[in-house]
């Protein structure tokens, strides 16, 4: 089989990426809050490779039947036939009925642009303060370098990448299309991708799930929701393409890259992309476990009780035990050092991954990240310095031990530091101070731009309860 377009091409951590919500991102505020968390991105890093997709979805029933679709403003005559036909072959696939009417838009690319443009400028204005609260813990983990302008990043990296999105606010699809009258390849493409996130979005309303969990922080949550519905979507537009596109045509729907998206993904920051990669690589995996388990039905019973945690899309034999978690305590840090508060949150294994990877191998981060019970993290500003302190609780004494040699050797690399970490857990160097306590199932991790901020952090969140 030539499957030229499922999945997205591998991240240098295979599957293990996720989209940036919360304390590690922002990506997700501009994406899902616009509604434009349903946007089909092609990743250009290669200019050739597979297609991606950011959304935000849900599911349910059978039946291809299709109403009524597109205002015949917005397509032309040849354009709305293609729509309705790939309307009933995804409809057919999913095994999910139509339920109401869906306005289709196929603009110009530059459009499609301009269009992405205006909703990241309108969340980034509506999201500044947790834009600049993200941005600084990034720079504080080194996720990101010191000089990247974050919002400027990811405009770049969402206008020269989108090829199409659902808003399920508006309930409108667009994609960018070459001029004419009927569609390409790439079009077709892009197109039954985001009809899959507008029809599960009609029988599980994804949109305002996905809203009460950005509201209220469940980044942990949040994300493990926009992998399943990011997942599903890959997957039906697998078999779209399987069934319905030649081995030529998805060949070229492959090859359809932008020079824009070239660039922008050339110069973004490794962890936004594997951020961006995650919902569709790791998500994909996770939809097809369930598939596999009991087809689409299984998947539609996966949106009624959905994954909370990246670790459940990275192992999904943790979702199907029923296994949950649950954030330890943490002081209120921002009260008892009298700093101010920056921002509160989990980080969860897919960003301790990334946090790790960035001064260990791949298989010592994923190790290390495993056994994963909930974590919270904190963070506080102390006059200029930054500091932030996460509480993670383990499954087990063992694998917190891993979790806690990891982190202090990385906290060498992380600090700039040349010598190992003193009796008490602490490094210091050039790029900041850290430090790693373990007691038991639990590790404590406490890093800060300068030990004096370490240190006052350290007494509030090591002294006994």
């Amino acid at each position: 089989m030539d499957d030229l377009d499922a999945p997205p091409p591998k991240s240098s951590l295979d599957d293990n990426a996720k989209t940036a919500i919360g304390v590690l991102v922002a990506l997700v505020v501009v994406l899902i809050v616009a509604g434009l968390g349903i946007a089909r991105v092609r990743d250009a890093r290669d200019k050739v490779e597979k297609a991606i997709t950011t959304t935000t979805t849900v599911a349910a029933g059978p039946s291809t039947t299709v109403p009524a679709t597109t205002p015949a403003s917005d397509l032309t005559p040849a354009q709305s036939r293609i729509v309705e036909e790939i309307k009933g072959q995804v409809a057919s696939i999913r095994g999910l009925a139509w339920k109401g009417s869906l306005p289709v838009k196929v603009v110009s690319k530059d459009a499609l642009a301009q269009k992405v443009r205006q909703l990241n400028a309108e969340e980034i204005a509506k999201n500044r303060d947790e834009l600049v609260a993200n941005e600084a813990v990034l720079k504080l983990l080194q996720l990101i370098d010191k000089d990247v302008d974050y919002a400027k990043t990811i405009d770049s990296i969402l206008a020269g990448g989108v090829l199409g999105f659902y808003d399920d606010e508006v309930k409108e699809l667009y994609v960018g299309g070459a001029a004419g009258d009927g569609m390409d390849p790439a079009t077709k493409a892009t197109l039954a991708h985001e009809l899959v996130h507008a029809l599960t979005d009609q029988h599980f309303d994804f949109g305002s799930k996905t809203k009460v969990l950005d509201e209220e922080k469940r980044t942990e949550e949040a994300a493990a929701f926009s992998a399943l519905i990011e997942g599903d979507a890959e997957l039906t537009a697998q078999l779209w393409q399987e069934k319905h596109l030649s081995a030529r045509e998805r060949q070229q729907a492959m090859l359809s890259g932008s020079a824009d998206a070239v660039a922008a993904y050339a110069r973004a920051p490794q962890y936004l992309l594997e951020s961006l990669f995650f919902p569709y690589q790791s998500g994909l995996a996770f939809v097809q476990s369930r598939h596999r388990a009991g087809g689409f039905a299984e998947v539609d019973k996966a949106y009624r009780n959905p994954p909370t945690s990246t670790e459940h899309i990275l192992h999904p034999e943790t979702y199907a035990s029923g296994q949950t978690w649950s954030p330890p305590a943490l002081p209120d840090l921002a009260a008892a050092t009298g700093c101010g508060a920056v921002d509160t949150g989990t980080i969860g294994q897919f960003d301790m991954i990334q946090i790790l990877s960035r001064h260990l191998s791949t298989g010592d981060a994923r190790g290390a990240a495993t056994g994963w019970n909930g974590d919270a993290y904190s963070a506080v500003r102390c006059g200029a310095a930054l500091g932030l302190a996460d509480r993670w609780q383990a499954d087990t004494p063992a694998e917190a031990g891993r979790l806690a040699d990891a982190l202090t050797r990385w906290a060498r690399g992380w600090s700039g530091s040349s010598r190992a970490a003193d009796a008490e857990g602490r490094v210091t160097g050039s790029k900041g101070s850290a430090r790693v306590v373990r007691n038991g199932g639990r590790v404590d991790l406490i890093v800060a731009d300068d030990q004096a901020t370490a240190d006052r952090l350290a007494r509030v969140v090591l002294a006994p309860a």
